[in-house]
């Protein structure tokens, strides 16, 4: 199992400290609350759509380095994005997670995640932006073109 040092590095620092900046998204086509019941990590997510392109990520985080970490990095990547790479990275961190697949494209920022595919017990903490992001979008539908 990989150490706290490992799991909490200068790139999981950084982010996590970026997470301060979310904040509401104006004109949000979703909103979306997850929970992390276990440990008391909470991620409300608000995105902001032009058809099937994210305008906008944003919300609030209540949770550990690695949550808050991973809503920063999400709220980094994902504005310019079409609804289908959304899925994608949400299934990179999913695998990442799973097998310690690494992240190519738009997401490899995740592989800044990769010392936590070590830590089980950690897992959850950083797919709650992701889950929460997941539940918001399938609150807008399937959009054609």
């Amino acid at each position: 199992m990989s150490g706290a040092d490992d799991i909490y590095d200068a790139r999981i620092k950084t982010l996590a400290a970026q997470a301060e900046t979310l904040g509401p998204v104006d004109h949000a086509a979703c909103r979306h609350e997850a929970d992390n019941f276990l440990c008391g990590d909470r991620m409300a997510v608000e995105v902001d759509l032009d058809g099937n392109r994210v305008k906008a990520v944003g919300g609030k985080v209540r949770g550990c380095l690695l949550t808050r970490a991973a809503a920063a990095l999400l709220s980094q990547v994902a504005p310019g994005l079409e609804r289908a790479d959304l899925q994608g990275g949400i299934k990179q961190v999913e695998a990442l997670m799973a097998d310690g697949t690494p992240a190519t494209g738009a997401w490899e920022g995740l592989n800044a995640f990769t010392p936590v595919h070590g830590a089980k017990h950690r897992h959850d903490c950083v797919l709650l932006p992701f889950q929460a992001l997941a539940a918001c979008l399938d609150q807008t539908g399937p959009r054609d073109g």
